[in-house]
């Protein structure tokens, strides 16, 4: 066997076949990924519009509320069509990850629904923060949530939930 045909078969073969492989898959999930996408951006989109339905009660229909989100420290912020009230959605740091909080406002601003995205926290602790025995702690609050405490082993989530609360609250003053 030639010095030339070692060289190919131990270095170079390998080499190209491990290209082909690469090529063909980065082909093929960039083929997936352009069929999928739009489907993933739906189902988000229709999540999101199942939570703000269930955190404002009898809503008809949304509006997205123009403004500058990052400064607010919020996701996003709508406004019921027909006047009754506002959703505010806002994402906070807790112990395992972002959680995503979504509270409905009536036309006052109290406080009439809440959700909490706790799904990054450790289960049985941190995703207590996101159960309606601890959210509710929150129905009828107008002004800031420092009144509800935290749960125990459960610190960061539930600060997270918190601010999430506050920023929502603080939206409001502004947007409405």
């Amino acid at each position: 066997m030639s010095k030339q045909s070692t060289v190919w078969q131990e270095l170079l073969k390998p080499v190209v076949v491990l290209v082909c492989i690469s090529l063909t898959a980065a082909v093929l999930l960039g083929f997936v990924n352009s069929r999928t996408k739009p489907i993933i951006e739906e189902n988000a989109r229709l999540k999101a519009e199942a939570v703000r339905a269930a955190v404002l009660a009898g809503a008809k229909g949304f509006e997205a509320i123009d403004c500058d989100t990052a400064a607010l420290d919020i996701d996003s912020a709508y406004r019921e069509t027909s006047g009754l009230g506002y959703v505010v959605t806002s994402t906070h740091r807790g112990y395992g990850g972002d959680v995503t909080v979504t509270v409905g406002l009536d036309a006052e601003g109290k406080i009439v629904g809440i959700s909490a995205d706790v799904k990054t926290e450790t289960t049985g602790v941190g995703s207590r923060a996101g159960e309606a025995k601890y959210l509710d702690r929150f129905l009828g609050l107008t002004g800031d949530p420092g009144s509800v405490d935290s749960l125990t082993g459960a610190t960061y989530t539930s600060t997270a939930v918190k601010n999430g609360v506050k920023a929502a609250l603080a939206a409001f003053e502004k947007i409405r």
